[in-house]
C-alpha cells in the first residue's frame, strides 16, 4: 500500500527575542519543566487532545497560570523541539552517501523548523545500548527517529522510552511505528525492465538480502525474471556485503574462477556497482559493451563514473522532511493511526547500459 502525504504543515515557531511586557516569553517546555510532566502531555493539555487524567490537566493549567503562559498556534502543531536520531550506522564523515544524504535531509528539515537535532549511534550488537538508553530517560527528548536499524531487541527497548518515534528506512512488520522508506520493490522493478528491455537475459544481481529492505530488491529481481518467462539461475546471485570494498573483492574471485557468464549485472545499490565496475574494468571487460551495470540509490558521485552509471534514485531528503513531519504530527497528536510510506522511485538511464 502507498501513502502519499500532500499537505504541507505550517509551523509557527516562538521568537527567542519577544517579550511579554517585563518578562520573558513562557514555553511549554518550562510548563512541563514546573508541572514534572513530557512536552507532550502539556501540548496535549493545552490543545484539549484528551487522554489526560483530570488530576494532570488541573496541575498542567494551574503551573500555566502560574507562569503566565499565553496560548500560541504552536499548540495546534506540537512543541516539539528536540529530536534524537538513533541509528547502527558509523555517524560519522565516512557514513556512506545514502545515509549522508538522509542525515544532512533532516539536518536542514530541523533547522527549518528550529528542532534541535542529537545523535546516538549503537555499536554491533548493541553492546552501549544500555547506557544510551538511560541516558535518553534521564534527559527527557521529544520524539525520536530511527534510522536503518534492523535489530528486534534494540527496537523493543527503544519503544521502551516511551516518547513519540519514528522510523526511517526499518522495514519492521513486528512494531506499530510511523515508518518511511524507499520504495525497495517497485525502484528493483524499474531496474530489471530497463535491462530486460535492452536485451538482457543472464543478469547477474549483487545483494545483501539479510536486511528486510534489501531483500525486496531481490524479490522483484527474481519476479521480473518470472515474469519475462527466464528460468532463476541462483549461480547468478551473489551475497555480499554491498560495498565497494567488499563487492570489488568478491567479483575479482568470481571473475578469475568463471568469468564473465552474464551480460548485465544490477547492483543491490551504487557502492556495489562501483566495486563491481572496477573489478570488470580490471578483468578486461568494457563496460557497457561487453557488461552492462545498474544501481540503486543514485549517490551524487556515480554521474562522474567512467562511464555514468544507470541507477534508481532515492529522494532521500525528501524521505527525511517527510519523516520528521510525521513526528511534529505524532508529538502534536499521539493518538494518530500509523502509517507506513513508501516513497516511488525513478530509473536515472546513463551510460552504463547497452542494448544488445
Amino acid at each position: 500500500m502507498h501513502i502519499s502525504i500532500c499537505n504541507e504543515i505550517e509551523i509557527i515557531l516562538p521568537n527567542s527575542s519577544s517579550k511579554r511586557l517585563t518578562t520573558q516569553r513562557v514555553y511549554q517546555r518550562d510548563i512541563a519543566e514546573r508541572a514534572g510532566v513530557s512536552i507532550s502531555t502539556v501540548s496535549r493539555v493545552l490543545g484539549n487532545a484528551g487522554g489526560i487524567s483530570e488530576g494532570v490537566q488541573h496541575k498542567v493549567l494551574a503551573v500555566a497560570a502560574e507562569l503566565g503562559y499565553e496560548k500560541t498556534p504552536e499548540d495546534t502543531v506540537g512543541p516539539l523541539r528536540d529530536v534524537v536520531l538513533l541509528t547502527t550506522l558509523s555517524l560519522s564523515p565516512s557514513l556512506d552517501p545514502f545515509h549522508a544524504e538522509i542525515l544532512n535531509g533532516l539536518q536542514i528539515a530541523c533547522s527549518e523548523h528550529g528542532i534541535h537535532l542529537s545523535y546516538a549511534s549503537f555499536s554491533n550488537g548493541g553492546l552501549n545500548s544500555e547506557k544510551i538508553l538511560s541516558r535518553l530517560q534521564q534527559n527527557s527528548v521529544g520524539g525520536v527517529l530511527v534510522l536503518s536499524l534492523d535489530d528486534p531487541l534494540l527496537l523493543k527497548q527503544i519503544r521502551t522510552l516511551n516518547v513519540p518515534i519514528v522510523m526511517i528506512n526499518v522495514d519492521s512488520l513486528e512494531f506499530g511505528e510511523d515508518a518511511f522508506l524507499p520504495d525497495n520493490y517497485q525502484g528493483a522493478c524499474l531496474a530489471m525492465r530497463h535491462l530486460l528491455a535492452n536485451g538482457h537475459e543472464r543478469i547477474l544481481h549483487i545483494t545483501h538480502s539479510q536486511r528486510r529492505t534489501i531483500q525486496h530488491r531481490t524479490d522483484a529481481y527474481k519476479d521480473m525474471l518470472r515474469e519475462a518467462g527466464i528460468p532463476y539461475d541462483p549461480g547468478l546471485l551473489v551475497e555480499v556485503e554491498i560495498n565497494a570494498e567488499q563487492t570489488y573483492e568478491a567479483m575479482t574471485r568470481r571473475l578469475a574462477q568463471r568469468g564473465a557468464d552474464y551480460t548485465a549485472v544490477f547492483c543491490a545499490n551504487d557502492l556495489s556497482a562501483m566495486g563491481f565496475m572496477r573489478a570488470a574494468q580490471e578483468y578486461g571487460l568494457s563496460i557497457p559493451n561487453d557488461v552492462s551495470v545498474i544501481g540503486f540509490d543514485d549517490i551524487s558521485s556515480v554521474a562522474f563514473l567512467s562511464p555514468p552509471l544507470t541507477t534508481i534514485r532515492i529522494e532521500a531528503r525528501q524521505l527525511a522532511a517527510l519523516a520528521l513531519r510525521r513526528l511534529i504530527e505524532r508529538v502534536a497528536d499521539p493518538g494518530l493511526i500509523p502509517i507506513r510510506v513508501f516513497l516511488r522511485c525513478e530509473l536515472i538511464a546513463r551510460q552504463s547500459v547497452a542494448h544488445r
